[in-house]
């Protein structure tokens, strides 16, 4: 890595101001795309180069036409592309190497040319709510001796927030750098402002954190920014990152849970870009009331049980405006043994979950594009997912029922474009698989009145889809179908047969029915 340009680099970087848009400063630990760059309205963005895509972060002024041109610099034309959701009403050209479009409003788009490694482009409405850098309530962690070069790790962050947690709502307020920080523990009614240009970063050394909990097929791991129990009003935002430096971290045989709000309530989430997970990047545990909007979680594909978002033994939650690329699932519910592995930290014994909304969301992982489990230890209840696309997936919606004896109960799938499908998680390769299993003896449940509604399969997957109980009493049933299109088809499917849901795969089942409104 390379530190010791930083201060210099950043003292020449500002946020670039297009009309319209803003792109915010990379620190030299990044490099800028070697395959594509973008100009909005004119103004060149800062892009980064990644593992398997390359992306650019920036905001943008809402409803007036903001133009776009994605330069596609290794090659000599453009001859495909597409544009990611496909449901979006977005008119391109072409004009030699560069496509070009106009927005106006604000999307996560994952743009492909020529076949060649993806183009992530992460636009968020432009901030209202930016906190001064100092002032009455407002704790700069410069002002606590934190270092922004990257050089050394940080001290100054927590002790920064130690001292806000002392006045009750105030901001610990993070400017432009690179930070090396170890654990962070957000404190009870506090915001933790993350600028534009502000990167904390993860150094993917153990002896930097405390031990969490020990995953027995992986490794000792920590809960890296995690929130006070029996805290409340806790805030993160802004539009800097959070970079877990995932793949160095597993190399080194340790993870981290990177954004834990745990035991707390009426948590919110707004704006800061959480990349590189090592393990589930952002997980709120035994929470109520949590709100998480403009996130965006760019995780790795060579890095395993690496999910985005998991809602575990949580209520109220909504997850909304949210990006997720993985090779674990992207978005998924989850509830647990008590002291088991990497339960051991949490705050309480477990809890039902219920009433959680993921709500204009993009998926692209190896696995699950939205699911429930795995692990129903306890009650899931009312799951909605909706409004949502899929840009690729093994499995695109799904509930895996294994570990646990209590019901999934009434979840929805609304209104989701399923774009593509490629892969086999767990042997499935479909647009849907609900399914009942035991695993490690832990027992297993039902699953229960779930609708699947008003659905785009534009590719139903290598393999049949699959509704399946586990035997003549623990069983999937109460399944409604309403208006669900498969492979392009111009009527709604009427039959499980159209569905690529043949008698073979919906064993131990009951209570299927079809509410088309079409």
């Amino acid at each position: 890595m390379r530190f010791s340009s930083l201060v210099a680099v950043l003292s020449g970087l500002v946020a670039t101001v297009a009309a319209g848009a803003v792109s915010y400063p990379r620190p030299d630990i990044y490099s800028k795309s070697a395959h594509f760059s973008l100009k909005v309205n004119g103004e060149q963005m800062y892009t980064v180069s990644y593992d398997r895509y390359d992306y650019v972060h920036l905001s943008m002024d809402t409803g007036s036409p903001t133009e776009f041109r994605i330069k596609a610099m290794t090659e000599s034309k453009i001859n495909t592309y597409r544009i990611s959701p496909m449901n979006l009403p977005i008119k391109a050209k072409v004009e030699g190497q560069e496509l070009i479009f106009s927005l106006k409003q604000a999307h996560y788009l994952i743009v492909k040319i020529n076949d060649r490694k993806e183009f992530v482009i992460m636009i968020d409405p432009k901030e209202t709510d930016v906190p001064k850098e100092r002032g009455d309530g407002i704790f700069n962690v410069l002002d606590y001796k934190a270092d922004n070069t990257g050089k050394t790790l940080n001290a100054g962050i927590q002790s920064a927030m130690d001292a806000a947690g002392k006045k009750p709502g105030s901001i610990v307020y993070v400017p432009p750098g690179l930070y090396q920080m170890g654990n962070l523990v957000l404190r009870n009614r506090t915001s933790l402002y993350l600028a534009g240009g502000a990167t904390l970063r993860f150094t993917g050394n153990a002896k930097d954190y405390k031990k969490y909990f020990k995953k027995g097929d992986l490794f000792d791991a920590t809960w890296w920014i995690s929130t006070e129990f029996d805290s409340q009003d806790i805030k993160i935002y802004g539009r800097g990152t959070i970079d877990g430096n995932g793949k160095n971290t597993r190399d080194n045989k340790y993870m981290a849970k990177l954004v834990v709000p745990a035991g707390t309530k009426n948590f919110r989430f707004d704006g800061p870009l959480v990349r590189d997970g090592s393990f589930w990047a952002v997980t709120p545990i035994q929470v109520t009331g949590c709100y998480l909007t403009n996130i965006k979680i760019l995780d790795r594909f060579d890095v395993t049980q690496n999910d985005g978002i998991d809602v575990i033994e949580s209520t109220r939650v909504t997850v909304r405006r949210a990006i997720a690329i993985a090779n674990d699932d992207s978005f998924s519910t989850k509830t647990w043994l008590e002291d088991y592995g990497q339960t051991v930290p949490y705050p309480y014994r477990p809890r039902e979950l219920r009433d959680v909304t993921f709500d204009d969301c993009l998926a692209w992982t190896y696995c699950y594009g939205y699911k429930v489990g795995q692990g129903v230890h306890e009650l899931q209840e009312n799951v909605v997912f909706k409004n949502s696309v899929v840009y690729k997936a093994g499995v695109g919606l799904g509930i895996h029922h294994l570990f646990g004896t209590a019901a999934a109960n009434k979840v929805t799938f609304e209104n989701i474009d399923i774009e593509d499908l490629a892969g086999s998680p767990g042997g499935r390769a479909t647009w849907l698989a609900i399914w009942i299993r035991e695993g490690l003896k832990r027992g297993v449940g039902p699953i229960t009145n779930t609708v699947i509604k008003n659905i785009k399969a534009r590719k139903q997957g290598g393999k049949n889809g699959f509704l399946s109980g586990w035997n003549s009493t623990v069983k999937v049933s109460g399944v409604t179908f309403s208006d669900v299109y498969m492979n392009g088809a111009s009527k709604p499917a009427t039959t499980l047969k159209e569905m690529n849901l043949d008698n073979a795969n919906h064993t131990f089942t009951d209570g299927i029915k079809f509410a088309n409104t079409k």
